[in-house]
């Protein structure tokens, strides 16, 4: 058992070495994320195909997607309670599975795009997409839970956590950007993309691991197994209305960046093969990145809890008006384009926050049970957002299923109700993790963290 810690704060090189990571989860996440529904249903299935069985397909690729959220549900509270008790000065107690876990991440991302193309099968490209993507899940939870555990470790104060979550958020936002525009050549370069990106994302993720140095301390490990672990996390006050923030606004965000390609595609283009449907997604980064530290400044005048508050209901707003594109005949990517740069403005502040309040809350947790459980936060963190994650995706692809998600003159609504009904489903998420989180107590979390750096 060991005596209270000298506090321990990385170097600047190991807050970039870590944050870098960021970038490579980025570029693939991206590509994952936002095209892997439109890969499937666009050029997997032979078009006519598809179309004969659009319902069902939409259905089911809603549900196999959903599944690999779920798996990575489950995979979070297993690998934080693992790692929380890792006791090693010698290997650390996180670098370890940031080692091991991201080469499985990799081949399995490859892995998700050899599926053969332009087929007419309905099941066999499901059962593969399931599969892989359960494995990518289960390694992608195993690895970025405990990534983000090792943020309150290697910086100590509540500025420290905001200034490392903005360099985190600055190469998420490029991340994504480029991930955006890689991936609008998945349909003519799916094999070539997947494997430059897989090998991208393993090189930043060894930088991170080899890069930082933990904390040489090894402090009290918890002695509770893992039901009561989860337990006792959720009995921590401040984080149940964190993880009604965050378990809406990870439906909020799968549903709306997931729809964005078949968006630009069916609704602005009307059908027609146009690679600028596909930067959609990554338009509201251009935003994002020029507000990243205007975010950050007014994020550290007005507190945590009021900027995310304002920055989930201006989104909410903004998302609804997805619903009133092709109300003005011939301006469809303008509408669309100045609805999704605007939204950047409010995704900067969403990006940086939730990693920064939930390393506080971990503070409020050590004052309670006098341990340092921060992998089992982001853990059980996971456990809620994954499976809601899973659930919003399930939903969108029955509402494109049921509703109509691909272009034709000849229905109502041209054959895109469902795409245009997204935006207004995925703003009431925003609105009800803005009611939750009202009741979040900034002041005793803040006070909590002010006590560990004062001892």
């Amino acid at each position: 058992m060991m005596t209270q810690p000298v506090m321990f704060s990385a170097s600047r090189f190991q807050k970039f070495a870590y944050s870098i990571a960021t970038f490579g989860n980025a570029l693939i996440g991206a590509v994952f994320t936002v095209f892997t529904f439109f890969y499937y249903k666009n050029v997997v299935f032979e078009p006519t195909f598809f179309e004969a069985n659009e319902a069902i397909i939409s259905t089911l690729l809603g549900t196999s997607l959903a599944i690999g959220w779920w798996v990575q549900a489950i995979m979070n509270p297993v690998a934080g309670w693992f790692s929380d008790k890792t006791v090693s000065s010698r290997f650390g107690r996180r670098k370890p599975w940031l080692i091991l876990g991201s080469p499985v991440i990799a081949l399995s991302f490859i892995a998700i795009y050899l599926v053969p193309t332009n087929v007419t099968d309905l099941f066999f490209p499901i059962i593969w997409l399931a599969v892989f993507v359960a494995i990518y899940n289960g390694a992608y939870a195993a690895t970025v839970c405990v990534y983000l555990s090792i943020i309150p470790e290697i910086c100590p104060t509540p500025e420290e956590r905001t200034n490392i979550s903005t360099y985190r958020q600055g190469f998420y936002l490029v991340g994504t950007i480029l991930g955006a525009i890689i991936g609008a050549l998945l349909e003519d370069m799916a094999f070539m993309i997947s494997i430059v990106l897989a090998l991208l994302f393993l090189i930043f993720f060894y930088i991170a691991a080899f890069g930082i140095k933990e904390p040489p301390e090894v402090p009290e490990t918890p002695t509770f197994g893992i039901i009561e672990a989860l337990r006792v996390t959720f009995r921590n006050k401040p984080f149940l209305p964190y993880l009604g923030y965050s378990i809406f606004m990870t439906a909020f965000q799968s549903m709306l960046i997931t729809m964005l390609p078949d968006f630009g595609r069916h609704v602005v283009y009307k059908g027609e093969d146009n690679i600028i449907s596909s930067f959609l997604p990554g338009a509201f980064v251009i935003t994002g990145i020029i507000a990243v530290v205007p975010a950050m400044y007014w994020i550290n005048k007005v507190g945590k809890k009021k900027a995310a508050l304002n920055a989930m209901l201006a989104a909410a707003i903004i998302t609804i008006l997805l619903a009133t594109v092709g109300l003005i005949p011939g301006f469809e990517l303008l509408h669309t384009l100045a609805i999704v740069l605007l939204l950047g403005i409010p995704a900067a502040p969403l990006l940086i926050l939730p990693d920064s309040i939930i390393s506080d809350i971990t503070d409020y947790d050590e004052q309670v049970t006098g341990t340092r459980r921060e992998a089992m936060h982001f853990a059980a963190q996971g456990l809620l957002t994954r499976f809601a994650g899973g659930v919003a995706i399930q939903l969108m692809g029955i509402i494109l299923g049921v509703f109509g998600a691909t272009y034709s003159a000849a229905k109502p609504f041209n054959g895109t109700l469902g795409l245009l009904l997204i935006g207004p489903v995925a703003a009431v998420c925003a609105i009800i993790g803005f009611i939750i989180f009202r009741s979040y107590p900034e002041k005793d979390v803040l006070a909590a963290s002010a006590k560990k750096v004062q001892a």
